[in-house]
């Protein structure tokens, strides 16, 4: 926000920005807990991870803070779900989120990556079918060599994962 605006007595709602951030804190502090059992490579990686993200939500606060405290800012939840349509596509994609989640247990980290992606993918937009398709599976593949072919991160494995094992050992 501009000088000017604040000289008009206008102040911009910050509550909405809150949502991306608390959601991050949460998932980091969890992904921190869960990494116990990782070589202590991937576990600095975490830690160093981590502790950016929380320097940038701890400098975020403080600017948020200090914008309630000089009046610029206000605590407003209502930008996000004023305009339906964007708030129906956040809905679903949280939807699509919580879903991919309860299925990984069944169908592994790689199916339900695959499966979240293409489906984002799809629901967003601009994006042929083969394409969206291509580029879920490039990156649900990559996760999965990256995350549990490298790392030995101990996700639930699900057909993919153990048809692979079966294969190759991995």
């Amino acid at each position: 926000m501009s000088d000017a605006d604040n000289n008009k007595g206008e102040r911009t709602a910050t509550g909405g920005d809150w949502v991306i951030p608390v959601i991050a804190l949460a998932f980091t502090t969890y992904y921190l807990i869960s990494i116990k059992d990782l070589v202590w490579e991937a576990k600095i990686a975490a830690v160093f991870v981590a502790v950016m993200l929380y320097l940038l939500i701890g400098i975020f606060a403080f600017k948020t803070v200090r914008g309630l405290k000089r009046g610029s800012l206000k605590i407003d939840f209502t930008p996000l779900w004023e305009n339906g349509p964007l708030f129906r596509t956040r809905a679903l994609l949280f939807g699509l989120t919580v879903l991919s989640v309860a299925i990984m247990p069944w169908a592994g980290f790689t199916i339900s990556t695959f499966l979240f992606l293409l489906s984002a993918f799809l629901m967003l937009g601009d994006i042929s079918r083969k394409a969206a398709v291509i580029t879920a599976g490039s990156l649900a593949l990559a996760g999965y060599i990256l995350f549990i072919a490298i790392l030995r991160t101990a996700f639930p494995p699900g057909p993919f994962e153990l048809a692979v094992h079966a294969l190759t050992g991995i």
